[in-house]
């Protein structure tokens, strides 16, 4: 009864533990606000670009790029990042044009994430980008400009698995190191 009630408490633990540390994992930090907003229309050209996320996200791997219909970067330096927010400067000779904030970051755990904001100078058209076929879909539908693509709850699949081979991993370890003191009469529990 003893080996079973080890068994059990090793299981429980293992499990809660494996849990604790798939949840957090699972989310992805995400963006919360920017200026420009998306769809915004400017009477003049920003002097900045700023990018507000759900949490600081990490200084590698951080671009930001103002394009315009012909994919010309209106940036100018390199991005500022600081408690979450990610800024940029742009060339003040930016015309009357439809724009694209194109962004990418690395986020606290780890993982990039990445978008688009459309903005508008003046009275222009805004700059519309069409959705590449995919090869699964006969019609193609336009992508969600601000948030980013994730998988979702299929990465706790794998840390499932993971931690329940680790317990059970770790129980077979402990059972047989037992066993074996137990076979050599080295167990203090059996010479008291």
């Amino acid at each position: 009864m003893s080996r079973f009630r080890t068994l059990l408490i090793g299981v429980l633990v293992a499990s809660m533990a494996t849990l604790a540390v798939s949840t957090p994992a699972a989310a992805h930090d995400e963006l919360v606000s920017s200026t420009p907003a998306s769809g915004e229309r400017l009477d003049a050209a920003p002097a900045t670009v700023s990018l507000q996320f759900s949490a600081d996200v990490l200084t590698i791997g951080a671009a930001v790029v103002v394009a315009d219909a012909a994919g010309r970067d209106w940036v100018i330096g390199e991005p500022v990042i600081d408690v979450g927010t990610v800024s940029v400067d742009l060339d003040a000779s930016m015309p009357v044009a439809g724009y694209e904030i194109r962004w990418r970051v690395v986020s606290a755990d780890g993982h990039p994430i990445s978008g688009l904001i459309p903005f508008t100078i003046g009275d222009a058209e805004p700059l519309v980008r069409e959705a590449a076929p995919r090869a699964d879909d006969t019609e193609s539908a336009a992508p969600d400009q601000s948030a980013p693509q994730g998988d979702g709850g299929l990465r706790l699949l794998p840390i499932g698995i993971g931690g329940a081979a680790l317990a059970v991993g770790a129980f077979a370890l402990i059972y047989f190191i037992r066993r074996r003191r137990a076979g050599r009469g080295d167990d203090t529990d059996a010479t008291d």
